[in-house]
């Protein structure tokens, strides 16, 4: 099978799992509805915040809470673009039509790769001109030229594909649904509070390596909590998981039997 006829197979099967519109769907309705939601809260209750709240806020971060959904629903999308192949037994057709197996994985992570950037990238574009414009009654939006804005932007879509190309190597590893929500979900919502309980007091180190953290670092515009790593650094941490999760993904699927 020739590379595009891969990708274009790969394609089909995305289409074709049926969790992939409703999970796109609670993506959109997650990050859109929370961005309005939070900007109405802060419009209303700018004046009664103190000194140190008005400081802190930054108008972009603020409308990126939606995301914490998300991304629970974009490694779900990673993780079924792989096991539901598993789950239906389709995956030996596939090999067998393609046995260079690192292809046919290389094809999938395009794929679902490629998808959740666009969509990841269209939410937080959508996101943040929704958001701004609420903020803007209270004169507390900022545009993209402002300084880290649109840096921020795209950081928060870069992210959502990492999540999702996580949840299809981490699924590629397991080949079993349950088991691969469950690690993917425990890494990206526990990961955090797993390395601050084994830091040293008030060393953030550890945490800086916790990805929901890394996010944190690549969607500051204004305000930078100490316990957040530089946008740098955040995307270093998303490079590193990326590399090492497909690397053992790669390798257990060429070494194992089907």
């Amino acid at each position: 099978m020739t590379r595009s006829s891969l990708i274009a197979a790969e394609w089909t099967k995305l289409r074709s799992v049926r969790s992939t519109p409703s999970i796109l769907a609670v993506a959109t309705v997650a990050t859109i509805g929370i961005a309005v939601l939070q900007a109405h809260t802060t419009v209303r209750s700018w004046d009664g915040w103190g000194p140190r709240a008005r400081a802190e806020f930054d108008p972009v971060f603020s409308t990126f809470s939606g995301f914490q959904l998300a991304q629970l629903a974009f490694g779900l999308l990673g993780v079924l673009a792989v096991t539901a192949e598993y789950g239906t037994g389709t995956i030996r057709a596939t090999f067998t039509a393609t046995p260079r197996r690192g292809r046919v994985l290389a094809a999938k992570l395009l794929v679902v790769g490629t998808v959740a950037l666009v969509a990841g990238e269209v939410l937080a574009f959508t996101s943040f001109f929704t958001g701004q414009f609420v903020l803007a009654g209270k004169h507390l939006d900022v545009g993209l030229g402002d300084p880290n804005v649109l840096r921020a932007v795209l950081g928060q879509g870069f992210y959502v594909a990492t999540v999702t190309i996580l949840g299809a190597a981490i699924g590629t590893l397991l080949r079993h649904t349950a088991g691969a929500t469950a690690l993917t979900t425990g890494l990206l919502f526990l990961a955090t509070t797993v390395l601050k309980a084994v830091s040293p007091d008030d060393s953030t180190t550890l945490t800086h390596w916790a990805p929901g953290v890394a996010a944190e670092g690549l969607t500051w515009t204004t305000f930078h909590d100490p316990e957040w790593p530089t946008a740098g650094f955040g995307l270093f941490v998303c490079l590193t998981y990326l590399a090492v999760t497909v690397a053992a993904a790669a390798w257990s699927l060429i070494r194992r039997d089907v």
